[in-house]
C-alpha cells in the first residue's frame, strides 16, 4: 500500500522535500474525496485551520497515524479521539510566536498614533492633524493574559516601549523580571491600560473577556485578540466601544470567522458596527507570515523525526 500524507496546509519546501525522500506520496487536501475507501493510504495529515479534525471526519482515515498541525490551537483535533486510537499529534507555536507578537505590536502602535485611520483619511483627501494626536505606549501599562510561546514573544517585544508589563498565566509562576511582573487577573483588570489575549480556546478561556470582565477594568482600555475569536464575546467589545469602556481594539480573530462572508451580506451585521468604532481589524493573519510557514515546518519536521515518527 502506498503511504500517503494529506497536506492541508501551506509547507515549505524543505518539508515537502524531506516527506518525499522518505517516500510519502503527498495529496493535496482538495483532491480528497472524503467518502472514497482511498482515504485508507494515509497515514499522515498535515493542517491548520482548514480542516477540522473531530471524530467523524477522523473515522474515515482507518490508518492514521500522526496528526501535524501548522499553529498552535490543537481545539481543532479531537485529541480524545486520537489517544483512544494511538494517533500522535503535534502542534507549531513556537513557528508562529515571532509572527504574532509583530503582528500585535503593529496593530497597537496604529491604533495608539491613529496611522491606520488617518492613511485612510488622507485616502479619502482629508489632511487631518489635530485630531490624530497619538498617545505613546511608553507610559502606559500593558496586560497580558497567557504567557506561553506568543505572550511571552509579546512581552519582549513590548519591553523596548514601556517598562510595566502584568502577565497573568494560570498555569506558569516564575516568569518575572524588573519588567515583567506576575500577577493576578484583579490587579489587571485595577492597573492596565491594554489587555492582550495570548491564550488557546477551550471551555477555561472561551468568552473570558466578558461585560463582566470590562466591567471590573479601573480604566477605559484597549483590547487586543491576536489568540481566538471567541476568547472574547463580540457582542461585548461593541458594547464597550460604544459606552467608551474600550476606547480602541486590535483584532485579528473574531468568533463570527466561520460565518464572515454571509454576516457581510447581512445588512448593519455586527462587523460593520465594530468597524464603525475605533478598531483594526485583520483577518485572522498575525501568525501567517511567509517567514511562520517555514517555521512551522521546521519545527514540526523536527518533532516528526524526535518522535521516530518520520525516519
Amino acid at each position: 500500500m502506498v503511504t500517503q500524507v494529506l497536506v492541508a496546509a501551506p509547507i515549505s519546501n524543505s518539508f515537502q522535500r524531506f516527506l518525499e525522500e522518505k517516500n510519502y506520496e503527498l495529496i493535496p487536501y482538495e483532491e480528497v474525496e472524503f467518502e472514497k475507501p482511498s482515504l485508507a493510504g494515509i497515514c499522515g495529515i498535515i493542517t491548520s485551520n482548514k480542516l477540522i479534525l473531530e471524530a467523524p471526519t477522523l473515522q474515515k482515515f482507518q490508518n492514521l497515524k500522526w496528526i501535524a498541525r501548522l499553529g498552535s490551537g490543537m481545539e481543532i483535533i479531537d485529541a480524545a479521539y486520537c489517544d483512544a486510537h494511538q494517533i500522535k499529534y503535534y502542534s507549531s507555536p513556537a513557528g508562529i510566536a515571532n509572527s504574532v507578537a509583530e503582528h500585535a505590536m503593529g496593530m497597537l502602535l496604529s491604533l495608539l498614533h491613529n496611522i491606520h485611520s488617518s492613511n485612510n483619511e488622507i485616502q479619502n483627501g482629508q489632511w487631518i492633524r489635530e485630531p490624530n494626536r497619538g498617545i505613546e505606549l511608553e507610559g502606559l501599562t500593558v496586560g497580558i493574559i497567557g504567557y506561553g510561546h506568543t505572550g511571552s514573544c509579546f512581552a519582549q517585544k513590548l519591553c523596548a516601549f514601556t517598562k510595566r508589563i502584568l502577565v497573568y498565566d494560570k498555569y506558569k509562576t516564575r516568569f518575572g523580571n524588573e519588567t515583567i511582573q506576575e500577577c493576578d487577573v484583579a490587579a489587571l483588570q485595577k492597573e492596565c491600560d491594554i489587555i492582550s489575549f495570548h491564550v488557546p480556546l477551550n471551555e477555561e478561556t472561551r468568552h473570558y473577556y466578558t461585560d463582566d470582565f470590562s466591567s471590573k477594568m479601573a480604566k477605559n482600555h484597549i483590547l487586543v485578540n491576536t489568540s481566538r475569536g471567541a476568547v472574547a464575546d463580540t457582542a461585548a467589545i461593541l458594547k464597550g466601544l460604544q459606552s467608551g469602556k474600550i476606547i480602541g481594539a486590535c483584532l485579528d480573530v473574531l468568533e463570527e470567522e466561520k460565518s464572515i462572508h454571509q454576516l457581510f451580506q447581512t445588512e448593519n451585521h455586527i462587523v460593520k458596527q465594530l468597524l464603525q468604532q475605533k478598531v483594526i481589524l485583520t483577518p485572522h493573519i498575525a501568525g501567517y507570515s511567509c517567514n511562520a510557514i517555514e517555521k512551522m515546518s521546521d519545527e514540526l519536521m523536527q518533532q516528526l523525526k524526535d518522535n521516530l515518527i518520520l525516519t
